[in-house]
Order: C-alpha cells, then structure tokens, then sequence
C-alpha cells in the first residue's frame, strides 16, 4: 500500500474507463450466459421436474388404479365364496332332506315287512295248533287203542 500512495499519490480503487468496460463486459457476459447457459439449463431442470412429477403422479396413478381393481377382485371373490358356501349349505340341505327321506322310506318300508312277517307267523302259529291238536288227537286214539283195547269216545269234547 505504501508503494501505491507512492507512485501516483492516489487512490488503489480508482474509478477510470476501465471500470466502466470491466462493467460492460460483466454485464454482456451475464446476458450471454443467461441465454446460451443458464436459461437452457433451468429447462432442461424445468423438463426435468415435470417429467419427474409426471412420472410420480403417474405412479400414484397407477397404484390408485391397483388399488381399486384389487379391491374390485376382492370383493368379486368373496361374493363368489358366499355365493359357493351358499350352494354347497343348500346342497347339503338338500342331501340331508334326501337322506331323511330315503330312511323314513325305509323304516316304512321294514315296518311293513315285520308286519307281514308278524302276520305269517300268527297264521303259521294257528296252522300248528291247528296241525298239533289234530295230531295229539289221534296220538292220543292211538295209544288208547294200543293201550285199552279200544277207542276212547271223543265225540263231546
């Protein structure tokens, strides 16, 4: 600093024409950056973020479109359950009635028989008696033929 006071006894910052071009200069330099520079590289960063939300907002989208769908798909397969759990009760309703029907046929069907085989027996139980006393009858003439000597009067039993 001394040096400078020296040589010229002025001032170091000393407003002359080469400030003035040093300030034109800065300021051409600043619009011919902006332009060729700054401005091409602020819309590619403008692209950039629009294409980058464009591309989350289309995410988003699609995720809220998969959502729905499998939404949708759910509830289409739990309708389709209820519907299935559905046929499958009245079905097994169904067969349930059937059965009782096919027993209550049957029970119906042995009552019958044991009825008939009941009757059978009674009737075959009258034969035999019948059979027995017809037999015992003539056992009993016949031992007392062999017996006695003769035959025993049977007439008013």
């Amino acid at each position: 600093m001394t040096l400078a006071f020296a040589e010229g006894g002025g001032n170091i910052i000393s407003p002359d024409g080469s400030l003035v071009f040093i300030l034109v200069l800065f300021l051409i330099l600043v619009f011919v950056l902006n332009r060729i520079l700054f401005r091409p590289i602020g819309r590619v960063l403008d692209e950039r973020q629009t294409l980058t939300e464009g591309a989350a907002n289309e995410a988003r989208a699609a995720r809220r479109s998969y959502e729905t769908r499998l939404a949708e798909y759910e509830a289409t397969i739990r309708q389709a359950r209820a519907e299935s759990y559905k046929r499958s009760e009245q079905q097994r309703a169904a067969a349930v009635e059937e059965r009782r029907h096919l027993i209550d046929d049957a029970k119906q069907h042995a009552h019958e028989q044991i009825e008939r085989a009941k009757q059978e027996i009674e009737q075959q139980v009258v034969q035999a008696r019948a059979a027995l006393e017809s037999e015992s009858r003539q056992i009993a003439e016949r031992i007392s033929r062999t017996v006695l000597g003769r035959t025993v009067g049977g007439g008013a039993d």
